[in-house]
């Protein structure tokens, strides 16, 4: 596997403000622009209109506004966005009263990502997956690609939804329904909010609260949408299968029972408190500069005593840093994971592959440095680790940790200075007598680490669990 610190780099969209901007369209063939771009391309289905708002969203409430839009008399369209790794993020696409919507799951940085058509396929699919999110309370910033469109970009749930498509069955129906709604829109009319098609709202039972349809407008346009035979007018029979059809996939992926996924969390506030309730010294031992930064440096553990890891894998080893500081990154901008940008919460993610076996044992500590630099200087405290048996506890998912910097009274494996405890965290020590060792994730409500919290489990908010393409509803 790659390290988790390129898998899981997800670079924020640029927050320009606005849905969109009018771009005249122009001729393909023009000479390209100069400017390091991110390009999409495809068919828009409205060959003939002249003006249009493209926009690119992350499911965050973060867009993007191409800063070129080119296309054709044939229907052919290009977006430029600026160049960057941009990841589960959907195209929309303005034309009058009606919005098309395509999910792109990856596109480079200076890379061009063809076929991405604005029709009926593409639009069926985004509301499938919108309705599936809406209604599980999941979101875009949780879907990674290789799980909802495999490793060739069309399998997985992508996949099951367009072979669906093309079967008699309730994901035809719905399509057959958007095939129809689409060439009812007037691009030529100026509205403040399209028509055709919104955002799907679902209540946790797949009830459609909020319609992508517009009430009023299938009010004053009624017509048989669906092929029954039925002049309609309301979006009833468009909702109920909407949710039916959402039910039937699942975009974060399917269980990876062969890995899981660790977070750690290190706050670097000052007013964190240590396991005695205390104020912590957060420069006791690292040095403070305005260019430092927080990493994390990991390893297998292999002293025995305290217990070493049975699972001695080279290659986990490295992933985690391999005992050498400063070289693991840390975020906390609201990306990789990190859940609150400049909070001075700080996030880095692994996944690692799991023996149901064996047990994984590692140490770990973090640095206050800049890349490169030697312990001196940068580590919360020297001679000493914090300690982690990898153990989903709670089972959603996660390993979480969340840790305070330079905190010598909590999980510090020698030399511990935690009043109630004898100086020493092994494997199974309870400081706190809150039902959960020091060396297991533990419920975490707050950063008061010197009180029981038990219950209050922590499930990450800005990441999934670990998931496979799914092969099958």
């Amino acid at each position: 596997m790659m390290p988790t610190r390129l898998i899981f780099m997800t670079i924020s969209l640029a927050g320009l403000s606005g849905c969109g901007l009018e771009n005249l369209f122009s001729n393909i063939g023009r000479t390209p622009d100069a400017r390091p771009a991110s390009t999409i391309q495809g068919i828009f289905p409205n060959a003939g209109v002249k003006t249009t708002n493209y926009y690119v969203s992350d499911g965050g409430g973060i867009t993007t506004v191409p800063f070129d839009t080119a296309g054709d008399a044939a229907g052919h369209y290009e977006v430029k966005l600026p160049s960057s790794n941009y990841s589960m993020v959907e195209l929309h696409a303005v034309a009058g009263d009606t919005e098309l919507r395509a999910i792109v799951p990856t596109l480079g940085q200076e890379s061009t990502t063809t076929g991405v058509n604005l029709d009926a396929q593409f639009m069926t699919e985004a509301l499938i997956v919108e309705a599936r999110l809406s209604a599980t309370g999941g979101s875009f910033k949780k879907l990674t690609p290789a799980a909802y469109a495999g490793e060739d970009g069309e399998s997985g749930t992508r996949g099951l939804i367009r072979a669906a498509i093309n079967e008699p069955g309730p994901t035809q129906d719905l399509y057959h329904m958007v095939s129809a709604l689409i060439p009812h829109g007037n691009p030529n009319v100026n509205v403040l909010t399209p028509y055709l098609f919104g955002v799907p709202v679902l209540d946790s039972n797949y009830t459609v609260t909020t319609s992508p349809i517009d009430a009023g407008w299938i009010a004053r346009n009624p017509f048989d949408y669906v092929g029954d035979g039925i002049v309609h007018s309301d979006s009833v029979p468009f909702d109920q299968k909407l949710g039916e059809v959402a039910k039937l996939y699942k975009p974060e992926g399917c269980p990876d029972t062969s890995h899981i996924r660790l977070m750690f969390t290190v706050d670097f506030n000052d007013n964190a408190l240590n396991g005695n309730c205390g104020a912590i010294n957060k420069f006791k031992w690292a040095k403070d500069a305005p260019t430092k930064k927080m990493f994390f440096v990991g390893w297998i553990f292999t002293l025995d005593p305290p217990g070493a890891s049975q699972v001695q894998d080279p290659a986990i080893n490295t992933l985690l840093g391999a005992s050498t500081p400063n070289t693991i990154q840390m975020y906390d901008d609201g990306t990789n994971g990190d859940e609150v940008a400049g909070d001075n919460i700080w996030t880095v993610v692994f996944d690692v592959p799991v023996d149901p076996t064996k047990v994984l044992r590692i140490g770990y500590k973090y640095t206050w440095g800049t890349f490169g630099a030697p312990w001196s200087g940068s580590e919360e405290w020297p001679g000493n680790s914090r300690i982690l048996e990898v153990v989903d506890v709670n089972g959603d998912g996660f390993v979480y940790k969340r840790d305070v910097f330079s905190d010598e009274a909590t999980n510090k494996d020698f030399s511990n200075l935690n009043t109630k405890g004898t100086g020493t965290i092994g494997w199974t020590t309870d400081l706190h007598g809150c039902g959960f060792p020091e060396a297991r994730e533990q419920p975490f409500t707050n950063h008061n680490s010197c009180a029981c919290q038990t219950g209050q489990w922590h499930t990450p908010e800005n990441i999934g669990p670990i998931t496979v393409a799914c092969t099958g509803p």
